[in-house]
């Protein structure tokens, strides 16, 4: 097992890291983003995974102590309340914390030399199995945990319109207002799409959650890296050479399928879930491809990011487009 293990110079950079942490930890208190990101606290979910690769590490050589600080930080988050304490809400946060950890544990020790996303992707299902299997095994089922994500969601966009709406009643904003009456529309505009998404978002709480949890085992992952000598697999890839196994494609299929044909629309659920996630992986996929044909210069990613409607077709269609083209592996092989 020790073999396993690679013991590697502290080369990594933080520049990167520390960027996506700041994204991390800020998303889910934006305006929009609040109810698109089912764990707001999203430490709940990032120190457990630090502390499951800590924890292996230690197993194959790594200091125990650094073992030891992120259990105990760990720990510290579980006992905290997630939002309201008491809530339906708080007793899911937390149940999906451990459950996605535990998951993510057992598949770092089934095998040791599979790539991180691929072990991501595994812990992520896993979890989500099990969380179907609790919900399924309920008087309520799923409705339940739809209803607190529900609540969650919709307390937190309350909370933003209010503080927008106190803005709104001061002297300047309305004077501001009189003079530029597009703002206040545009405002207005804004408050309905916002008050729109918490229902919504509810139904896709499976895709959300798996979004989210991703996202933090990929910065669990990316920390202990840089803390500990001893290297549990290989590093994370550069957004550039960003790509998965080809068969995910029948993710976003069976999701088209679903919610596309009459015959399966009591499924439309399931299949918006699918479309989403896989959706977001080929999206993700398509940007590395945008920002490995722009030579790693993320300019263009950013500034077309800026107009979705042009930047989501053009990333899914190339995203989609190399699972049979393989565009930088063909550009390789036909290069000089």
């Amino acid at each position: 097992m020790a073999s396993a293990a690679t013991m590697t110079a502290k080369n990594d950079s933080w520049r990167p890291l520390l960027w996506g942490l700041a994204a991390f930890l800020s998303a889910p208190y934006l305006p929009f983003l609040e109810a698109l990101m089912p764990i707001q606290q999203t430490l709940l979910l990032l120190f457990p995974a630090v502390a499951v690769c800590a924890t292996i590490g230690w197993r194959l050589g790594s200091r125990a102590a650094l073992a030891f600080i992120w259990i105990a930080l760990s720990v510290w988050m579980l006992v905290q309340p997630a939002g309201p304490a008491g809530t339906q809400y708080d007793q899911m946060a937390r149940g999906w914390a451990v459950l996605l950890a535990a998951a993510f544990g057992l598949v770092c020790l089934w095998n040791e030399s599979v790539p991180f996303f691929t072990r991501a992707l595994f812990a992520v299902a896993l979890a989500l199995a099990v969380g179907f299997a609790i919900a399924l095994s309920s008087a309520s089922g799923m409705d339940r945990f739809e209803h607190a994500a529900g609540e969650e969601f919709t307390r937190r966009v309350s909370t933003t319109m209010q503080r927008i709406e106190k803005s709104q009643s001061t002297p300047d904003w309305q004077e501001f207002a009189q003079k530029y009456p597009v703002f206040d529309t545009m405002d207005d505009e804004s408050e309905a799409v916002m008050r729109a998404v918490p229902a919504r978002a509810a139904t896709l709480l499976p895709a959300l959650l798996a979004l989210e949890s991703l996202a933090a085992l990929g910065l669990g992952w990316a920390i202990y890296r840089r803390l500990s000598r001893v290297q549990i697999g290989p590093a994370l890839g550069r957004l550039t050479e960003f790509r998965f196994n080809d068969q995910l494609v029948w993710g976003l299929a069976v999701g088209a399928t679903l919610c596309l044909l009459p015959a399966f629309d009591e499924g439309k659920n399931a299949g918006y879930n699918l479309l989403l996630f896989f959706g977001t992986l080929y999206l993700m996929r398509g940007t590395g491809i945008l920002a490995w044909m722009s030579r790693g210069r993320y300019t263009l990613v950013f500034v077309l990011g800026l107009i979705p409607y042009v930047y989501i077709p053009v990333t899914l269609a190339l995203g989609l487009g190399d699972t049979w083209l393989d565009l930088r592996n063909r550009v390789k092989t036909t290069s000089p």
